[in-house]
């Protein structure tokens, strides 16, 4: 896994200083996960990113690799989908899977049912079920986030896979 590093003007080391902070715990949250999974996996930090798009242009990764977890409601339960970065949740997919129809959670209940921030959500030590997309396990590589908007996680589809039991289903477009 690569060994670059990225050059910040003062203001952007604030800033990412400051999601840092706000996100220390969560980041903390994920280390201990991977950790008491026995998980091989590499941290990487990067320069702040609100998208998949932003965090594949900010390192050596395509962005199909870029791995969101997005978090739907379905009836009265919270789900989470992992879908490549180059792609769009299928919502009639999932409303398929559930029997429930769905919709994308609020920032707010997104942090109230998983603990992490919009940006930042990682599938790592949730209390929700969790969706895989096929196409995740077919990658050389993959990296969703630690739980920052700063701080990814790299690993082979494996140990995702591993380290989640999601159910893998082809729920992206």
């Amino acid at each position: 896994m690569g060994d670059k590093y990225f050059d910040l003007d003062r203001d952007e080391l604030l800033e990412m200083l400051d999601f840092l902070e706000e996100d220390v715990e969560n980041v903390r949250r994920v280390a201990k996960f991977i950790e008491e999974k026995d998980i091989d996996a590499e941290f990487l930090f990067h320069g702040k990113s609100e998208s998949a798009k932003d965090s594949a242009e900010k390192t050596d990764l395509d962005l199909d690799q870029i791995v969101k977890t997005l978090v739907f409601k379905t009836g009265n339960d919270f789900v989470a989908v992992l879908c490549p970065g180059d792609s769009r949740v299928s919502e009639q997919s999932l409303e398929d899977l559930t029997g429930s129809k769905v919709r994308m959670a609020k920032p707010s209940e997104v942090e109230n049912h998983t603990g992490y921030i919009v940006g930042g959500v990682s599938p790592f030590d949730l209390d929700i079920d969790v969706f895989m997309d096929i196409s995740i396990p077919e990658k050389d590589l993959v990296r969703p986030a630690a739980g920052s908007r700063v701080v990814g996680v790299e690993l082979e589809p494996e140990e995702l896979v591993r380290a989640l039991n999601p159910s893998i289903e082809d729920i992206c477009r």
